[in-house]
Order: C-alpha cells, then structure tokens, then sequence
C-alpha cells in the first residue's frame, strides 16, 4: 500500500470519526431538547388558569416601512380564553366567539370551531410545538441570572403561510418567554410574554360578552340561521 493511499484512508478514517461524534452531540441535543419541551407543556397542563401580559412587534416585509409594537392580555381557562389586543375584544367560553371592536362599537358572535383557521387558542402559544412542528436547539445565551434555550420549529405542513418559528424558553422556570414567527411573504412578529400569572381565580362570566358594559354596541349574531 503506498504512501498515498495510506494517507488517504487516515484522513477518510478520521472524517469518519468526526462526523459519528458531530452526529452523536447533535443527537443528544435533540434529546435534551425534547425533554425540555415536555417539561414546558407538563408545567403549563397543570395551572387551571393563566394570565399573561405579552407585547407583538410586528417588522414589515419592507425594510422601510416602520415597525410597530402592540401589547396585550390574555386569560386562559381549560378551553375558554379572553385576549385584548390592537383594538379588539375576544371572549371565548368553548362553544361561542365574541370578537369586539372597539373603533365600530361592534360585537361579532360566531359558534366556536377550534379546528378552523379563526379558531385558534391563543393559549396554544404555550404548547405550540406538541403538533405539526420539527424542532431542534439553536443554542442557548443568559439574560440576566437565567438561562434562556432558543429552540427552531419548522411546520410539517408546508402549506402554512409561515415557513420558521423561533421559541424561547426559560431553561430552569420552564416557561416559555417569546414566539418569533416568519412568514413566506416576508414579515416577521414577534410575541414576547411579560408577565405570567397562573391559577389566578377568573370567573367564568370572563369569557362571555356582556353587552351591558358596552353602551350602544351593535351585535351581529352569526350563529342565527336566517329564515329564507
């Protein structure tokens, strides 16, 4: 065997070796990851109740166009939730959906369907990766005494009008701390959670519109059948 080839098989040899170990620590960080992730969503499945305060920056798809910051609330409770958000009003008790506008004075009824595009809970913010999402560490960094994991979720459907998530997520509290989303048309938002208040008492009647605090509202009822 000459020199060469000699050479050539070490050098193959050791390639060989550094990629086992590169797929080894890339496979352990998966690993940790993952059961990062059901340490979260076990955390969050035990509060019977949540309130979080959070703010949206939302970058157009023009890097000229300003950026604006929004900011919100949010309670959750089982399947029923309430957000406040950019003008907006929206109650949910698990079977109806309220959405006012403050601008317009006006309440929208609808029957609550959690399986279409408007019928998102935004609490699943908080769990968001359980379905439909590939995901993989991208590194960790500090912010101030905690340790914050940056974790990418890809969707499995790529027919989904984002193509990347980026989530962030207090390694030692398990809580998730912001949710960037990028879209295929080129803007980008980002939800960042301020505070978290769990198992906080909130009444059931916090998820239903009560036309009496709204003087003058209009409501549009879209869960009455017209008659033909």
């Amino acid at each position: 065997m000459n020199k060469t080839v000699l050479l050539s098989l070490v050098l193959i040899s050791s390639l060989c070796f550094s990629f086992a170990q590169a797929d080894k620590k890339e496979s352990e960080k998966d690993k940790a990851t993952t059961k990062l992730l059901k340490e979260v969503s076990k955390k969050y499945k035990t509060y019977k109740t949540l309130k979080a305060d959070f703010s949206v920056l939302t970058e157009p798809a023009d890097a000229k166009a300003a950026k604006k910051t929004e900011k919100g609330t949010l309670w959750t409770k089982g399947s029923s939730f309430k957000l406040t958000f950019s003008g907006q009003e929206i109650f949910c008790n698990g079977k109806f959906i309220w959405t006012y506008t403050k601008e317009l004075n006006e309440c929208q009824k609808e029957t609550y369907n959690p399986n279409s595009g408007n019928g998102v809970n935004p609490s699943k913010i908080f769990t968001i990766w359980e379905k439909g999402f590939l995901y993989a560490s991208d590194g960790s960094y500090k912010k101030g005494t905690a340790e914050i994991e940056k974790i990418k979720l890809t969707p499995t459907d790529k027919t989904k009008p984002y193509f990347l998530m980026n989530l962030e997520v207090d390694k030692t509290a398990k809580t998730v701390q912001s949710l960037k989303v990028s879209f295929k048309a080129g803007n980008k938002q980002t939800y960042t959670v301020t505070t978290q208040t769990p198992n906080a008492a909130i009444a059931d009647t916090n998820f239903e519109f009560n036309a009496a605090n709204y003087p003058g509202v209009e409501i549009i009822d879209l869960t009455v059948k017209k008659k033909k």
